[in-house]
């Protein structure tokens, strides 16, 4: 079944979505834990257990069950490996730029909506090329909210700071982190899974409510062109 629906407002998540960074973050991960002597991880082992979640509670969780402490400088030194490892390690969907480029000829509202922190996803934007569709004030990351995706309080904020009713807007996502959260704010979502990881991701992503799964970023055109999606 079919219903209209005028978008006033595209949220997109950043890492996995609008470009793949994730190689990047999880190695860097990988060599903070290792030097907390955390050998036991890879990078594929983060990426299953952590990807869609904040670096705070990701931290918070693994000192709890090791029962050690990252050390109070540990974000500036993630953050500038972070900037070192990226444009070796980014990957972009082909279709993202001509979608981008389509939707600001059109004059439509968007924005990032990101459970990175600020200074990586700006980084990340600008080392995708996307930094003239984003203005910085169209960027918003968990560090503005008291709690990180999954839940809902980053895309209402997106909204609220969009002027734009939940209602009228729609989120891409690619986790199921993510993809709660903006389920959870009444958000039409659609699963995105076009640079996932995981096998089976558009299953996860379908049990949890997204309204339509796309493999590319160029099949929005048709949700938003025909102003339609899946009931």
């Amino acid at each position: 079944m079919q219903h209209n629906k005028n978008y006033d407002l595209i949220i997109f998540d950043c890492d996995g979505t609008l470009a793949d960074s994730e190689m990047a973050h999880n190695t860097v991960l990988v060599e903070r834990l290792h030097s907390l002597g955390l050998m036991h991880y890879t990078v594929e082992m983060c990426m299953e257990k952590y990807m869609g979640r904040a670096i705070s509670d990701i931290m918070e969780s693994i000192e709890k069950e090791y029962s050690v402490r990252f050390p109070s400088n540990d974000k500036e030194i993630s953050q500038a490996r972070y900037r070192e490892l990226l444009p070796h390690h980014i990957r972009l969907d082909d279709t993202t730029r001509s979608l981008l480029q389509r939707l600001k000829q059109q004059g439509q509202k968007m924005a990032v909506g990101s459970n990175g922190t600020r200074d990586n996803v700006l980084e990340t934007i600008k080392a995708a090329g996307f930094d003239e569709f984003f203005p910085d004030d169209f960027i918003f990351t968990f560090e503005m909210v008291k709690n990180p995706k999954p839940a809902p309080d980053l895309y209402l904020h997106v909204c609220e700071a969009m002027h734009t009713n939940p209602q009228n807007a729609v989120v891409l996502e690619d986790t199921v982190a993510g993809a709660t959260a903006g389920i959870a704010a009444n958000i039409d979502t659609i699963g995105y899974i076009g640079l996932s990881h995981k096998e089976n991701q558009a299953e996860r992503l379908s049990m949890i409510g997204c309204k339509q799964i796309i493999q590319t970023m160029g099949e929005l055109d048709q949700i938003l062109y025909s102003q339609s999606v899946a009931a």
